[in-house]
């Protein structure tokens, strides 16, 4: 699953790739896409207890906003879940990649890699049971 903003997430929180690494920091093509629609549809739009699609696209706002903010101080993202558990649906950090010289595979001439910021996500252990 990709958030449809994930250029303006990875902008917002100032990951920078590297040469090479370009590809990584664009949104790739996902099975599933959450998206104001989405979830407006998952919770059943037309019925009293579901949201509108506006409801939804700013709870998907708030979300993004909080995330990118919490990860730009540094702190730790537990959702589901209490941080000091291994439970709920995971856990959002930073973590900081060193600059390397790095080789490209097709000529093996060596490559600097800039340092840079990488968003980590570990399940926990509700998500992780709830897939095998």
């Amino acid at each position: 699953m990709t958030f449809d903003a994930c250029p303006e997430f990875a902008a917002a929180l100032g990951l920078n790739p590297g040469k090479g690494d370009e590809a990584s920091a664009k949104c790739r093509n996902a099975d599933v896409v959450i998206d104001a629609e989405y979830v407006a549809s998952e919770t059943g739009r037309d019925s009293p207890e579901g949201l509108s699609e506006d409801d939804a696209r700013r709870a998907l706002d708030a979300f993004i906003n909080a995330t990118t903010k919490a990860l730009k101080k540094g702190d730790r993202l537990s959702l589901g879940g209490r941080e000091d558990q291994n439970e709920g649906f995971g856990t959002f950090s930073i973590s900081k990649r060193s600059a390397r010289t790095g080789r490209n595979p097709q000529t093996g001439k060596g490559i600097q890699t800039a340092a840079k910021n990488v968003v980590e996500f570990k399940a926990g252990a509700e998500l992780s049971k709830a897939v095998n």
